[in-house]
Protein backbone atom coordinates (compact mmCIF):
# COMPACT_ATOMS: atom_id res chain seq x y z
CA UNK A 1 0.00 0.00 0.00
CA UNK A 2 1.14 3.66 -1.00
CA UNK A 3 0.77 6.50 0.62
CA UNK A 4 -0.13 9.58 -1.52
CA UNK A 5 0.45 13.06 -0.21
CA UNK A 6 -2.30 15.39 0.30
CA UNK A 7 -3.21 17.70 -2.55
CA UNK A 8 -2.23 21.17 -1.31
CA UNK A 9 1.43 18.92 -0.84
CA UNK A 10 1.82 17.72 -4.21
CA UNK A 11 0.43 21.15 -5.49
CA UNK A 12 3.14 22.56 -3.62
CA UNK A 13 5.38 20.48 -5.11
CA UNK A 14 4.49 20.85 -8.40
CA UNK A 15 4.52 25.12 -8.08
CA UNK A 16 8.09 24.89 -6.58
CA UNK A 17 9.35 22.35 -9.97
CA UNK A 18 7.66 24.16 -12.32
CA UNK A 19 7.73 28.09 -11.26
CA UNK A 20 11.78 28.36 -11.42
CA UNK A 21 11.71 27.05 -14.78
CA UNK A 22 9.15 29.15 -15.55
CA UNK A 23 11.15 32.26 -14.76
CA UNK A 24 14.18 30.99 -16.43
CA UNK A 25 12.53 30.50 -19.83
CA UNK A 26 13.23 34.04 -21.60
CA UNK A 27 10.49 36.21 -23.19
CA UNK A 28 10.27 38.65 -25.75
CA UNK A 29 10.26 42.34 -24.11
CA UNK A 30 7.93 44.86 -25.84
CA UNK A 31 9.17 47.91 -23.99
CA UNK A 32 12.12 49.45 -24.13
CA UNK A 33 13.89 50.43 -20.81
CA UNK A 34 16.92 53.14 -20.73
CA UNK A 35 19.39 53.03 -18.44
CA UNK A 36 17.95 55.78 -15.87
CA UNK A 37 14.78 53.79 -15.43
CA UNK A 38 17.16 51.38 -13.17
CA UNK A 39 17.72 54.72 -11.07
CA UNK A 40 14.78 56.22 -10.94
CA UNK A 41 14.04 52.87 -9.09
CA UNK A 42 16.66 52.91 -6.92
CA UNK A 43 16.18 56.65 -6.21
CA UNK A 44 11.69 55.95 -5.30
CA UNK A 45 12.94 52.78 -3.26
CA UNK A 46 15.60 54.78 -1.35
CA UNK A 47 13.01 57.93 -0.66
CA UNK A 48 10.35 54.99 0.53
CA UNK A 49 12.15 53.86 2.67
CA UNK A 50 13.40 57.14 4.49
CA UNK A 51 10.00 58.34 4.41
CA UNK A 52 8.92 55.16 6.07
CA UNK A 53 11.36 55.80 8.74
CA UNK A 54 10.48 59.38 9.43
CA UNK A 55 6.64 58.61 9.80
CA UNK A 56 7.73 55.39 11.97
CA UNK A 57 9.97 57.72 14.01
CA UNK A 58 7.28 60.39 14.36
CA UNK A 59 4.87 57.77 15.64
CA UNK A 60 7.14 56.39 17.94
CA UNK A 61 7.71 59.46 19.60
CA UNK A 62 3.58 60.07 19.40
CA UNK A 63 3.27 56.66 21.33
CA UNK A 64 6.33 57.57 23.71
CA UNK A 65 6.12 61.54 23.99
CA UNK A 66 8.84 63.43 22.44
CA UNK A 67 12.60 62.86 22.93
CA UNK A 68 14.84 65.31 24.36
Amino acid sequence: MTSTSPLPVRIAKTLLICLPLLLATPSKAHAYADPGTGAFVYQAAYAAFLGGTYYFRRFLDRLWGKRK
